[in-house]
């Protein structure tokens, strides 16, 4: 499930910042550098599990660059400076990313409500 279109997006890797596109499914961030290698066969040159982890708005002026927020996680201490490429993507990034693993797990648990439901139902018809 796509909880976003793709975004235009720029990571900061090896101390410099490279543009990419990037797309949330469930509770996974995949960033690719062009939106069409989603559907090819070319792996995204970044790809998070938003589990465990915070978001937060980074200080511009010690940065260098407009719009950025770091998703820092929490059991490994990694942390990961992105920016987008305006004032209301940088919005739309910091509300996904917020509630992707929320919505994961809401995902999940009506995943296994539904399981058990069926395998219920299958175990009635088969006592009768």
């Amino acid at each position: 499930m796509i909880l976003s279109p793709f975004f235009n997006i720029f990571c900061f890797q090896d101390f410099q910042w490279r543009a990419g596109w990037g797309v949330l499914k469930a509770n996974m961030l995949f960033v690719y550098n062009k939106p069409e290698e989603e559907t090819s066969s070319i792996p995204p040159f970044l790809l998070l599990i938003i589990e465990d982890c915070f978001i937060e708005l980074c200080d511009e002026n010690k940065i260098g660059k407009d719009f950025t927020f770091e998703i820092k996680f929490k059991s490994t201490s990694r942390s990961f400076i992105f920016a987008a490429d305006s004032f209301k993507s940088l919005g739309q990034w910091v509300s996904l990313l917020t509630i992707t693993p929320i919505d994961y797990i809401q995902l999940s648990k009506q995943s296994f409500i539904e399981q058990i439901e069926q395998t219920q139902k299958k175990a009635i018809k088969e006592r009768n």
